[in-house]
């Protein structure tokens, strides 16, 4: 925690440094997104072998965002004064029993398969100017997720192939009964933005809210972010674990990158993967309500080219569970 508390050092050091520096601020995020008419993409592949290499809990998996702006669409704002975009989401994981070839042990968590779709409406407001080098946006995200957990999905037999395992226990004891899931999701994000000539910082606290079928809980946190080029640039979050994800960007020429560090809290009323199912009754184990989650990552891009990767700390989620885990992801980006 000492070298979490060196970087949030630094970057609050670099927001007092950018607000007093004197530049000339050009770039308009608002008027990007207004005038854009590119589908942007925001997704990951994670897996618990890219961080800390050991292969438990919350093992993998994927996700993908295609969003549409409006005007793709529609001639004129669908909310006055703020620029919006559809997004359609898909994404699929898997959680495993701490040993999977002995089928888990008592309390240990059930297997978990899920494919989920998601639309949504995003917004962005248009940015209050702070001062002369500083502006804040709030960012908006509500939409709807439908999923389907259980069998007869084929992502274990997925797992077995990339394991080269044949030995992977799976009972009626230990796997949670296939159905439909639905949920409601929500989130905020107020993000202050502060830009000098060679450097930009993103300070964006968040609230996200999930109700339904699947989960419901609510987190807050707030993720920092630094970099070059960061005015024209959107972000979403991978909701299984957490993981920032950069998005679509305005065209520009050279070599940009950006570094972030966060966290948040959350609380846990309900989650359908640890309490057995919604309807099914399943194998359960009793579910930790608090959880926390810390991130880091790196964007290295040479438009239209970028690579990101992220570090993603998840507390234990379950009261047996004997430790939190590392899952690391990836992204590669292309514009077409």
């Amino acid at each position: 925690m000492k070298s979490m508390k060196i970087v949030t050092t630094f970057a609050v050091g670099v927001l007092v440094l950018s607000g007093t520096a004197r530049a000339d601020v050009e770039r308009d995020g608002f008027k990007w997104l207004s005038e854009n008419r590119d589908i942007m993409a925001e997704g990951a592949i994670w897996n618990d072998r890219i961080g800390d290499g050991q292969d438990r809990y919350k093992t993998g998996g994927m996700t993908q965002s295609w969003v549409f702006p409006e005007t793709l669409f529609l001639d004129e704002r669908l909310i006055p004064g703020s620029v919006s975009a559809f997004e359609l989401q898909g994404r699929g994981f898997i959680a495993t029993p701490d040993n999977t070839q002995a089928g888990g042990g008592v309390n240990d968590r059930p297997f978990v398969q899920y494919v989920g779709v998601g639309a949504y409406l995003r917004s962005w407001d248009r940015p209050d100017r702070i001062d002369a080098t500083t502006t804040g946006v709030l960012e908006t995200r509500a939409g709807v997720e439908v999923g389907w957990q259980g069998e007869p999905l084929p992502l274990f037999e997925i797992q077995e192939a990339l394991h080269d395992d044949t030995q992977v226990a799976l009972s009626s004891a230990n796997t949670v009964d296939g159905e439909f899931l639905v949920n409601l999701e929500l989130e905020g994000v107020y993000r202050r933005q502060s830009s000098t000539r060679y450097l930009d910082l993103d300070i964006a606290p968040f609230v996200r809210v999930s109700t339904g079928m699947r989960e419901n809980s609510i987190r807050g946190g707030m993720d920092v972010i630094i970099g070059s080029s960061l005015a024209a640039r959107t972000w979403n979050r991978e909701p299984a674990i957490g993981a920032l994800l950069p998005g679509g960007s305005q065209q520009r020429g050279g070599f940009h990158w950006a570094l972030w560090i966060g966290g948040d809290v959350g609380y846990i009323a309900s989650d359908v993967f640890l309490d057995g199912g919604f309807t099914a009754d399943g194998p359960d184990v009793a579910r930790e309500e608090l959880t926390t989650r810390f991130r880091a990552g790196l964007m290295l891009e040479y438009d239209p080219f970028a690579i990101v990767y992220s570090i993603n700390w998840l507390s234990p989620e379950f009261d047996l569970q004997p430790e939190g885990q590392l899952i690391g992801a990836v992204s590669l980006k292309y514009r077409f």
